[in-house]
């Protein structure tokens, strides 16, 4: 960090006396107590920032869910305004509605009162075409005497002209008089044939006449029924017509209340966002500032770091430079034998693993109930990791093994990569996210609150430690990182506490590790005094 460089005296540290040795019993004691004082005060703020985070995030799921609400009130607020619009052109509408409504039940009344009359007009057409057709048929039976009484006289004449022809010359002038009366009596009988032709075929075309009559007397009745009963359906639709105009009146006057509710809601929202995101950046503003207290704690191992008191800090510290030491051997082991490129070493590409790949790490642990889509979180491998893996991880296991209060002992890249990890996480994968996330940490990211990402980029100088988690080697060349190995060596550290994604606070100590004079990552220690 900048304050440990900036720090009259601070450089490469002095390599740490003997535990106790040369230092008066009650100076190591009191050296003992700085460092538990330290490592509490670590531990201390570390929880709190954890506290103040997880507060932070709560305050931006509130605003989250304030910026929602506010997001609904606002549209909430467009709706019920364009509902008490619509409400207003609804009641308008009603009114139209009713209004028509009346002017239809109106004139549904005049047609009443037209079917009426029609009905009764076709009922007097209908008696005056009955009397008709009654006349017709008297005068019919009037053609009938007629006719009969001209067939009779005809007979009469006839007789009569006999009779004349047997009175011989007496009777001439009464036998013409026979001949006229029968030649009348013949134009008689014709012409009242001709009337009866013509009766009958006015009483054929008068009957269509009366039958349409009749109907048109059926139908006036029906259409005066139907006139009454829409008559009766508009009224009952006027009244419904008023009703629902004072309803959506109703909704309308209720409409404009709720705009004004909403609106002051909206406002109340706004409010609510613009203080919950002040809370938010002050909480996230906090939690950053509690963070920054661990760095005193990185300045006080420092001092320590000379006087070898027997902790657990010392301890770790002389384990994190033998492992990093003998982890830059395994690394360039492939190099010198050439099967490997200094450049694969360092090179800081990564492939996930998935699909068949999956079947690569079966050798390492149980990869049965993994699913070809892959590991939850994500795994990745390497150039280089497949030669290098069994070598280092026994490393890892012996330094492990000879500090009781270790949790982990590992390296990391540049990107907080580890290629491999202590066999206790390395176990068989389960396909339960709880057990696989503390069990098996192989081939993956350690990007914890960026904690680790600083502690593998330590002392490559601040440009290179603030670039992306996932950076490139060119990318830190870019930025001017320090990635060669100092001449006679590099005594640096860092210790941090954090809290891991498992959720425990953690105590990380981080060398950095050298490959061929090349910056690689750190070595990396964990262990809790909480």
């Amino acid at each position: 960090m900048s304050f440990l460089r900036n720090r009259p005296g601070a450089g490469p540290d002095p390599e740490p006396s003997k535990a106790g040795g040369g230092l008066p019993a009650e100076l190591t004691s009191d050296l003992q107590g700085i460092g538990t004082v330290l490592s509490r005060a670590a531990v201390g703020a570390a929880r709190t920032s954890l506290r103040l985070q997880g507060l932070a995030r709560a305050y931006e799921q509130i605003l989250s869910s304030s910026s929602e609400i506010q997001g609904a009130l606002s549209s909430l607020g467009e709706n019920i305004q364009g509902a008490a619009q619509a409400a207003e052109g609804g009641a308008e509408s009603s009114r139209r509605m009713a209004e028509l409504t009346r002017e239809g039940l109106r004139a549904s009344e005049q047609s009443v009162a037209t079917v009426h009359e029609l009905r009764r007009q076709t009922g007097l057409t209908d008696e005056k075409l009955q009397a008709l057709m009654e006349k017709v048929l008297q005068v019919t039976e009037v053609s009938k005497v007629i006719e009969e009484i001209a067939n009779r006289t005809g007979l009469l004449s006839l007789n009569a002209a006999i009779e004349a022809a047997h009175a011989g010359a007496a009777g001439r002038g009464f036998a013409v008089v026979a001949d006229e009366v029968r030649k009348l009596a013949d134009r008689t009988s014709q012409q009242t044939h001709e009337i009866g032709a013509l009766l009958s075929a006015i009483q054929g075309d008068l009957q269509p006449a009366r039958e349409a009559m009749d109907r048109s007397l059926d139908l006036a009745a029906r259409t005066s029924d139907q006139v009454e009963a829409v008559g009766h359906r508009l009224s009952g639709l006027a009244e419904l017509a008023d009703e629902a105009a004072g309803h959506v009146n109703l909704i309308a006057r209720s409409s404009v209340e709720q705009t004004s509710a909403a609106g002051t809601l909206l406002e109340a929202s706004r409010s609510l966002v613009d203080s919950t995101d002040h809370l938010k950046g002050e909480t996230a503003a906090l939690a950053q500032d509690t963070f920054h207290l661990t760095t005193l704690t990185e300045a006080g191992y420092r001092h320590l770091a000379p006087y070898d008191t027997g902790s657990v800090f010392h301890r770790s510290l002389a384990l994190g430079r033998e492992l990093a030491r003998r982890s830059a051997e395994v690394l360039a082991a492939p190099v010198k034998a050439g099967t490997l490129k200094l450049e694969d070493v360092l090179d800081l590409r990564y492939t996930e693993i998935r699909g068949n790949a999956i079947r690569g790490l079966a050798s390492r642990f149980n990869v049965d109930r993994v699913p070809l889509e892959g590991f939850t979180p994500p795994k990745f491998h390497t150039a280089y990791d497949m030669q290098v893996d069994p070598p280092l991880q026994a490393i890892f296991d012996e330094i492990l093994g000879r500090e009781p209060h270790l949790l982990f002992a590992l390296i990391i890249d540049l990107n907080s990569y580890a290629p491999t990890h202590n066999t206790r996480f390395a176990q068989d994968w389960t396909g339960i996210p709880e057990k696989d996330l503390v069990g098996n940490r192989v081939k993956r990211f350690f990007t914890d609150n960026r904690v680790l990402v600083r502690g593998g980029r330590h002392g490559v100088g601040e440009a290179g430690e603030a670039l992306p988690e996932r950076a490139t080697r060119e990318a830190f060349r870019r930025a001017g990182a320090k990635l060669a190995e100092p001449e006679g060596g590099c005594r640096d550290f860092l210790v941090q506490t954090y809290a891991r994604d498992t959720g425990a606070l953690v105590t990380v100590l981080t060398v950095p590790l050298y490959v061929m004079g090349q910056r690689y990552g750190a070595s990396l220690l964990g262990w809790t005094e909480d």
